[in-house]
């Protein structure tokens, strides 16, 4: 009997029953969903990692160029070897790349079959791409084997593959951003489900009330509402779920397609584990837990000591103070953590204060004021939900946008030129030089050497790489720097030297700093013309004029970048005229237009996946402002019904209410846009530098602060609507005088 008293609520209040429901199994789904995505992708790129750090080309010692029949020779003998066969096949298919979905298998350590996905963008299988080859289309064949693998047999040697594009870093900074997100996930997912059930608690604080002077103990029931909260979190938890990995799958297909694509390695198909299942169904007592702190704890808001506005700034400014000098990332998210609580604090009582009606106020817009003070009261939880959600929605967008428009940049900079080709060891540039200055076909070229450099310090000395090249080539004169001194590339062209971002923080090195350097032995000390960004790696590296490195530098890596003319010498053209040049029978080349398109679909798709989750959360927290809205406008019936004694005609109170909802999600877009960008400095400009070194361009994009305007204007609309309606059919009844209605 008591069960049935307790429940009756949501005979009565049906909606609210749905509401309480749904916002549990939206916020189930998006755990769900947000934790599959992270997990897999994580596992898959610690695989694609692992390959990656520790990959090798098998070479013939003879050095003759390798063959499909060896690495069919070489898997026979047991060897875990895998092909990468580039073939330019021609106009109608562009590049494609043959592999062997075993062999991917077989170096991953995964079962067989379980390798990358053969969907002919670009990657075939290596017999399709042998037979290109054999068709006469100009092709490169390497074979790689894992570090660690067996000896190999007698006439093959190892080598590293120093043509691969690092792209590490920029998938820990993606992985770690997504886990942040993810993160501030949990905690709006969980304040909406408190606010939800908070409110329909305090809405039944009546008839409960009425079943404690009937003789039911306060302790029978908060077990039976204790109960009836688990009871509706487990018929959450189950769809919610399941939810989730609908939502995973639907979103792997690009997620998995981008890390398979950039990573050389596939992101499994997502399905139902118990470890998931497990760590959704403990996240959500933990929330159940924390809703239930009302039952346990008893009494009410009024009764319970408010927060002062005032420990909200202190805790603002204590996160401002730990985040600016912060040195590792436990102390950033801390500060991250008191900077949000601050603002969640102030929020609602800076809102109040700001809405205080003054002495000449019209009737009407007085009336709205009173309304939205209250709002701003009773919904404070989801005003601050959805205040968190809106300001991840606009840090996620700038630093998604911002860090595209670096990436472009960064990949024109790393990818200048239309062909990478490898100088052949032991081979002199002299030969190439003078048939690349011959060919009208190629409008520009330059050499770049990669070696070793050591840094002089108190300590001992630091290894740091070293490129050297021709600074007067306009490929590198395009490259856009950090910080420079007035004329760079005339410094650099006289002696100066540029240094990346990573070795610049480390060093404390800026425009016009001086270096000692250690180059093959000699001594000597330049200075710092420029700084650029150099994303995806952690190692320190200095770039100078080739015509300053000293006799007897031994490079590790020599290649040729090379830009062709629109209409002049084909790329078998001009390899074949390098390879006559050289006496060679083949060159390793890599064409960059390629790997430049290939990375450019791959992480749009990412940036796609990134909005796309920040979307549904955002989704999730106006679903949640809807439903409250709502039922908040319902019980303050008697209130509205003064429109209708004040002599309101219907529209009119459908205009007034209209306008009393637009004003407050006008009030959390504007609470928001601080929020938002305080996340995107902290993202941008104190998480990046802290894990990897490097940073990213400062901006925000006002254009997309109005779109999300529109939205909450939408969501505005709706709510008015609804409880207009609502309110047209409303009896007008007087409110209570004991407090059961806040005046």
């Amino acid at each position: 009997m008591i069960l049935r008293a307790v429940l009756s609520h949501y005979r009565r209040h049906p909606l609210q029953l749905l509401a309480l429901w749904l916002i549990l199994a939206l916020a189930t789904a998006l755990w769900s969903g947000v934790w599959t995505l992270t997990e897999q992708a994580r596992d898959s790129m610690v695989a694609g990692d692992s390959q990656l750090s520790g990959r090798q080309q098998v070479v013939r010692d003879d050095g003759a160029p390798v063959t499909v029949a060896d690495f069919a020779s070489l898997r026979r003998a047991g060897l875990c070897v895998f092909p990468w066969l580039q073939v330019a096949a021609g106009e109608a298919r562009g590049q494609v790349v043959g592999i062997d979905p075993l062999a991917m298998a077989c170096a991953q350590g995964g079962a067989p079959g379980a390798g990358l996905s053969l969907d002919g963008q670009p990657f075939v299988d290596i017999a399709e791409a042998a037979e290109q080859a054999a068709a006469g289309y100009a092709s490169t064949l390497r074979l790689y084997v894992s570090e660690g693998a067996a000896p190999l047999p007698e006439g093959w040697q190892r080598q590293a593959d120093p043509g691969g594009l690092t792209t590490g870093e920029l998938s820990d900074s993606f992985l770690l951003n997504l886990d942040a997100l993810g993160l501030l996930v949990v905690l709006v997912s969980a304040l909406l489900i408190r606010s939800v059930y908070t409110l329909a608690l305090a809405q039944r604080r009546e008839s409960l009330g009425l079943l404690e002077r009937y003789g039911v103990t306060r302790r029978r029931l908060r077990l039976h509402l204790l109960l009836e909260l688990m009871v509706l979190a487990g018929l959450g938890v189950v769809p919610g779920y399941l939810l989730g990995q609908k939502l995973a799958d639907t979103l792997a297909g690009g997620f998995g397609a981008a890390l398979d694509n950039l990573f050389e390695t596939d992101l499994l198909a997502t399905g139902e584990s118990l470890a998931g299942f497990l760590v959704t169904l403990g996240m959500m007592i933990l929330v159940v837990l924390w809703c239930g702190l009302d039952l346990l704890r008893g009494g009410s808001d009024s009764t319970r000591p408010k927060v002062h506005p005032v420990f909200g700034v202190v805790l603002v400014v204590a996160g401002i103070l730990l985040i600016v000098p912060a040195q590792t990332l436990v102390t950033v998210f801390l500060g991250t953590a008191l900077l949000l609580t601050g603002a969640g604090l102030i929020t609602p009582a800076l809102l109040a204060w700001s809405l205080s009606p003054t002495p000449d106020t019209p009737p009407l817009k007085l009336w709205r004021r009173r309304e939205l003070g209250v709002l701003a009261r009773r919904l404070a939880l989801p005003l601050v939900a959805l205040q968190l959600a809106a300001g991840t929605v606009i840090a996620v967008h700038a630093l998604v946008s911002t860090f595209e428009g670096t990436f472009h940049g960064w990949l024109d900079q790393r990818l200048a030129g239309d062909l990478f080709v490898e100088i052949p060891e032991g081979e002199p540039l002299a030969p190439a030089a003078a048939w690349l200055e011959k060919q009208e076909g190629v409008t520009q070229w330059h050499p770049v050497v990669h070696g070793r450099a050591r840094v002089p310090l108190p300590e001992g000395e630091q290894q740091v790489d070293l490129m050297a090249t021709d600074t007067t080539s306009s490929l590198i004169r395009q490259w856009s720097l950090l910080a420079a001194v007035s004329r760079p590339w005339q410094a650099l062209a006289d002696g100066d030297v540029l240094v990346n971002e990573q070795l610049a923080r480390r060093r404390e090195l800026a425009p016009g700093s001086q270096l000692a350097l250690v180059i093959a032995g000699k001594a000597m000390t330049v200075e710092i013309a420029g700084v650029y960004a150099d994303y995806g790696r952690p190692a320190g590296e200095i770039l100078l004029d080739i015509r300053y490195l000293p006799e007897g530098f031994v490079a590790g890596f020599r290649s040729l970048t090379i830009k062709l003319a629109d209409s002049g010498a084909s790329r078998s053209d001009v390899v074949s005229g390098l390879e006559a040049a050289w006496n060679v029978d083949s060159l390793q080349v890599r064409d960059n237009g390629t790997i430049h398109r290939l990375a450019t679909r791959v992480f749009e798709q990412t940036f796609a996946l990134t909005r796309s989750i920040s979307y549904l959360t955002l989704m999730l927290a106006g679903t949640a402002l809807l439903m409250t809205g709502w039922v908040v406008l319902r019980s303050r019936a008697w209130y509205v019904g003064l429109l209708s004694a004040w002599g309101l005609t219907r529209r009119q109170r459908r205009r007034t209410i209209t306008i009393l909802t637009a004003e407050f999600m006008l009030a959390i877009w504007v609470a928001a846009l601080p929020v938002g960008v305080a996340l995107t400095w902290v993202l941008v400009d104190r998480i990046n530098p802290v894990a990897f070194g490097w940073t990213l361009p400062m901006a925000i994009y006002p254009g997309y602060w109005l779109e999300l305007l529109l939205l909450f204007g939408l969501a505005a609309a709706v709510v008015g609507w609804l409880a207009s309606i609502d309110r047209s059919r409303a009896p007008v009844q007087a409110p209570r005088l004991d407090g059961g209605q806040e005046r």
